[in-house]
Order: structure tokens, then sequence, then C-alpha cells
């Protein structure tokens, strides 16, 4: 679907519309909003050009909120006008007040004198910003973050996150930021400001890796010519040398499990639905992702039993196919009776990518935390029982690389990996190993026979 966020049209022609908030409204003299026409019948010509409008027209609003004057809107309004002026190919002629031009030599011209007279009237910085940006010296981030976001990889999910960081960086350094202004010296003033506010070191570290890819991006674009990355190398996100006191995420006890295998959750809608989730985790090993999103003809019947085909995952290794345990054939035999085409049917897909393991991940989250369950200690989340299924078949002396094809790993070694693909390995026996010791998997088969 086209972009027409902050755009309408208007007798064939796309105009830059950003609301003005109603308390605001009075100080803006009454004027609801926002409005420049783009002068194009272009979509695509619209989205290129709106940016700057919409940067500027909400830098008036902020000043507007704070109760102060705005002595640069007209300025900055005329040099966005030069600037798209240069670099139209049809830049032969522009009119701006009582003066005209009808070459871009004479706008040149045009915008110099504009700019003195911005130099008398504001001083250097007001004139500088001027210049820059009516002559397009001048990449600005705020143009090009967005073209960004479009081809970059990712989830929803994660172009949110840039976006956030990009305007976390522009609301600190100023909207009208330009790439060539953000050198390594002002890339390290932003680490620190970002340390001032007691952000933890892996959110810098997450800050800095957006940023430098956007940089790369520029430079590939021709945009960046220097030969460094501004944002790389701070030294942010390093571990320190010797033994971490940090928790981390390792392998669930059966103490722990047993209390999870035991435990109901109070919300029906949920409680077989995370009952069934939990024992296939344990013997699958798979994402939480992976087994809501399976659907009924995603399980294949073989000679040998029931087979999981996960289809989708985080990586191309994910994409691969599992023997179902026998203690679970029961749970997915009962579920492909129900319903609709979903294994796990009526889930309510949720988060910026509407996946369908939202909404049952956070009900996990409390289930876990109930104090009839007890199991509320950081990193103790659905992920733990991934460990907890690696951690098992270490303990029976799993080869790795068997491991990874239940789990979906990348084998990387040239003969486990690259001459073979593990076609031939007997995941069905390992699969029917699996064991935890008598009580956990006395408690698994309690929970199989669950409706819903």
């Amino acid at each position: 679907m086209a972009d027409t966020k902050y755009l309408q049209r208007k007798d064939n022609t796309w105009r830059v519309v950003v609301e003005i908030p109603k308390h605001l409204r009075k100080a803006a003299k009454g004027k609801p909003r926002f409005l420049k026409s783009l002068g194009t019948e272009s979509l695509t010509e619209a989205n290129r050009l709106k940016h700057s409008h919409v940067a500027e027209f909400k830098r008036r609003i902020r000043l507007l909120e704070k109760g102060k004057a705005d002595p640069l809107a007209a300025a900055i309004e005329a040099a966005i006008a030069f600037r798209e002026a240069f670099a139209s190919p049809d830049n032969e002629h522009l009119a701006h007040g009582d003066q005209e031009s009808d070459a871009a030599s004479e706008l040149l011209e045009v915008v110099n004198r504009e700019a003195s007279a911005l130099l008398d009237a504001q001083g250097p910085e007001a004139e500088k910003l001027f210049r820059n940006l009516a002559t397009g010296k001048a990449s600005l981030i705020s143009d090009h973050y967005p073209t960004w976001l479009t081809v970059c990889e990712g989830t929803k999910q994660t172009k949110e996150q840039h976006e956030a960081t990009i305007k976390r960086y522009l609301t600190w350094s100023g909207q009208y930021t330009s790439v060539e202004q953000t050198d390594r010296r002002k890339a390290g003033e932003y680490v620190q400001a970002l340390r001032d506010q007691k952000l933890a070191n892996k959110t810098i570290a997450r800050h800095l890796s957006t940023l430098s890819t956007f940089w790369q991006w520029l430079k590939g674009s021709g945009l960046e010519t220097r030969r460094d990355n501004p944002w790389r190398e701070h030294g942010v996100g390093k571990k320190p040398r010797g033994k971490s006191t940090k928790a981390v995420r390792k392998g669930l006890s059966n103490e722990t499990l047993l209390k999870l295998l035991k435990g109901r959750y109070r919300t029906a809608r949920y409680a077989n639905v995370l009952s069934d989730l939990l024992r296939l985790a344990l013997l699958h090993g798979a994402r939480i992702d992976e087994l809501c999103a399976l659907k009924k003809a995603d399980i294949h019947k073989h000679a040998d039993g029931l087979w999981l085909v996960i289809g989708d995952g985080k990586t191309d290794s994910a994409v691969r196919e599992i023997p179902v345990h026998k203690l679970a054939a029961s749970i997915v035999e009962r579920r492909l009776k129900s319903k609709g085409e979903w294994l796990f049917d009526g889930l309510v897909p949720g988060g910026p990518d509407e996946k369908r393991s939202w909404n049952v991940s956070k009900a996990y989250g409390r289930f876990r935390k109930q104090k009839t369950v007890g199991v509320s200690a950081r990193f103790e989340d659905f992920h733990a029982l991934r460990n907890t299924f690696m951690e098992c078949l270490e303990g029976l002396e799993v080869p790795e690389s068997t491991t990874k094809l239940l789990v979906g790993h990348k084998r990387v070694s040239m003969t486990y990996g690259h001459y073979s693909k593990g076609q031939r390995v007997n995941l069905r026996k390992v699969i029917d190993a699996l064991d935890y010791g008598p009580e956990v998997m006395k408690a698994i088969t309690a929970g199989v026979g669950m409706k819903g």
C-alpha cells in the first residue's frame, strides 16, 4: 500500500498536512494544521519531498509547546523551497517574494542575498543552517532515514526500534542535523549523553548498531564519503574481563520444571494452550513463535509416526522437520481434530509484526509468576525451555551436529554442514531417547490428555 502519511491530495496535487494539537491552536493564532503544497501529482515524488516539511512543522509544534517565538520559521521554509528548486530537473524559474530567478546561478545569488540578510538579523548559526539547507550541501538525516527503513532487513518491530533510535538522536542533535555534521566527535558526545541518561551498555550498543548500519547504507548510497564510520568502536557493550556475575538464560532444573508442569493458569482461555505448548517445547526444543505458527497442514504422517514441519524461523537453518515425541503424539492428534487451519486455533495475533505468539507469550509470563507456580526469576521464561531441551540432549551425549538439526541452528563445519546435510541422521531415535527423569516425564504425561 502506498504511503500517504502526512499527505493529502487536493486538485490532483499532493500537499503536506501536519495537525496542530488542539491545546496549541490558540498559540498558533487559531491555525488547526500546517499545510504545504508539494506541487506534484506523483505520490512517489510527494513522499520524497515531504520529510523536510514534516520535520519543520514538528519543530514549530515543539516551540509552541514551550511557548517560544519562532523567528526561523519563514527562513527555514524558504530554504527548503530553494533546495527543492535546486534539486528539480527544471530549476529554470523560482519566485521568492518579489525576487525571481531564471537559472541555477541566479538562484544561488538569491540564496546568498537571503543568507546575508539572515546573518545580520539572527547571527552566523542561522545563516549557516539556511545556506546548507538551501543549497543541499547538507544531506539531512531526516530526509534519508525513511528510505533506509523501507529497504533495511528486519521485522516491523525491529524497524520501529530503528526509527525510534534515529529520532532519539535527532531530538538530541537537532532535527536539521546533517550527515556531514555527524563526525566521530559528535558521535562520542552522543554516546556520553546516553550514558548520562543511565542507559544500560547493552541498550547503548543497540542504538549504536542501528546508527552504524544506517551510516553504512548512506555510504553505499553515495551520501557519506568519509572513510570511517563515526558510530563504530566506542567501546560500548564489551564484556569485562573475568567472570560475569550477571544472570543469564540457562536450562531449568527438574524442580522448576515440575512447578511449571503441575501448574494451572488461572484464565481458562490460555490454560490448555499453555499446558500443551509447555510440553511441546520441552519435548522438541522449538521456539514459541514456531509452535504457534504451526498449521495442521504442517503435521506430516510418516511410517514411523507424526512429524512437525517448521516452515519459517529466525534463520534459514530454522526451517526443519522434527519427529513428534511419543509423549506429545496425543497432544498433536487431539489438536488436529479441532476446527480451523491452525494447530493452536483461536490465538489472537498481536505486536508490531502481528505474531500469533505475542499474547500467548505474555500469558505464559503471567502464568509462571503466579504464586501457585512461583517461577518468577529473570530468564526463566519460555525460551529457557529451549535451553533445557539442549542441555538434556547434551547430557545424553547426543552429538552437537545432531542437536542443531533438531533446534534449527546452522551447522558450520565443513564435514557436518557443508558436505553432509544430516539427511541420514536418525532424529526419531534421538527424540524418543529424550528423558528428563521419571518425575518430570510422568508430569509431562499427566497433562497430555487435557482438552482445548
